[in-house]
């Protein structure tokens, strides 16, 4: 039978917490049949007497825990208790969960079926189907949970931008073995972004099945909001330093200025070919190949460097002649292009025609060539065997 622990940080919640206590225990858990479901009420030393609440009710409920630690943020509190539910509890699984009634105890019951299902990330999203949030929020904080979720979600999984429709939920269920005990806590933040930065963490783990279930988001009914709009931009830095410390987003840099270097060469050589004589087409496909030698020398000893860089002087002659083929690709639509341009349109905006070759053909061709077949840092199931010969 797995375990999962209900983490409920708390700050000044004694309108609350005994109440959301009674409901989970004697309500929802009873609903939950092949689970030992159990309650960490993770205090900040609220000074209104919250923890003195939970005390009471562990004397009743032999399924409630209390973690006491100082104020340090949302995120700090977070962490502290899933630390505790991991070490000291062996959770199985953590559900992350508010004590003032915005989430809806009974979505409990979603997450705990979803995780016996199979799943390892379980999210309560209000923008699925069966979701939603208050109508009668304000068309501020509507305007600003739409689109800057839009704004997180394109800024952390674009092009894949519905990988996850609800970013910045506070109702997940995540389980411990191969999910929660993968995660560089060093990494997360002590305040509210800690949501995102989990988030981006968990959804990145290889094998990793996620899911999302609706969630009617209510009102809090008593107490007051521990977020205030002031971590707004916040949320917003934080989730563009995640994109830029991604080693992915670093490697796309990283090709981005070697492909600038090629780029500058390929310039050089179009127009001195050209000024010797030769037509459009041809100077650009000669400039493209002075261009090819310098992409790949800094690709591999830069962009892919480390464990993917090749070695070997066999080995490089044999990479480089791989990387001249694929790249032919890149010098016929280069030349396609910029004589089709030319043709219609004259050659003196050829520089014009190169830039748009570039950027709009030869940069997503290149970087797929790169990554699938010279070093080959995406799998790609149907291509395993192309992949696997050198």
């Amino acid at each position: 039978m797995s375990k999962v622990v209900v983490i409920i940080p708390t700050y000044n919640e004694k309108e609350n917490i005994g109440r959301m206590i009674d409901i989970l225990v004697k309500d929802i858990f009873p609903k939950i049949k092949n689970n030992q479901m159990e309650i960490l009420v993770v205090d900040d030393k609220s000074p209104d007497g919250t923890a003195d609440i939970v005390k009471e009710k562990m004397k009743i409920y032999p399924n409630v825990t209390l973690s006491l630690g100082d104020k340090q943020g949302l995120g700090a509190a977070y962490q502290r208790g899933m630390k505790h539910a991991m070490e000291e509890m062996n959770a199985d699984a953590v559900i992350e969960f508010d004590a003032d009634f915005q989430h809806d105890p009974k979505h409990i019951v979603d997450l705990v079926n979803k995780f016996n299902e199979g799943y390892d990330y379980v999210i309560g999203s209000r923008f699925v189907e069966g979701g939603s949030i208050p109508k009668n929020w304000s068309f501020y904080r509507k305007f600003l949970t739409k689109y800057g979720g839009l704004f997180s979600r394109t800024v952390l999984f674009f092009p894949h931008i519905n990988k996850v429709r609800d970013v910045s939920t506070g109702l997940k269920l995540t389980r411990t073995k191969g999910i929660l005990d993968k995660i560089d806590f060093s990494k997360i933040s002590k305040g509210f972004y800690y949501k995102t930065q989990m988030l981006y963490q968990i959804v990145n783990l290889e094998d990793s099945k996620i899911i999302e279930v609706p969630l009617e988001f209510q009102l809090r009914e008593a107490g007051e909001t521990k977020m205030p709009f002031s971590t707004v931009l916040g949320t917003f830095v934080a989730i563009i330093v995640i994109r830029l410390k991604d080693p992915k987003t670093l490697r796309f840099m990283k090709f981005g200025t070697v492909g600038f270097i090629g780029y500058a060469l390929n310039a050089l050589g179009l127009e001195g070919f050209y000024r010797l004589g030769l037509v459009p087409a041809l100077a650009a496909a000669l400039g493209a190949e002075i261009a090819i030698v310098s992409n790949f020398t800094l690709n591999n000893i830069w962009t892919f460097g480390g464990k993917n860089k090749i070695t070997g002087f066999k080995k490089i002659i044999w990479k480089f002649g791989q990387f001249n083929l694929t790249s032919l690709g890149a010098i016929l639509i280069q030349a396609l292009v910029v004589g089709i341009l030319s043709k219609f349109f004259g050659d003196q905006y050829r520089q014009i025609y190169l830039i748009i070759a570039v950027g709009f053909f030869v940069i997503p061709y290149n970087y797929s060539m790169y990554n699938i077949f010279i070093w080959k840092t995406w799998k790609i199931p149907f291509l395993r065997k192309l992949q696997r010969k050198d």
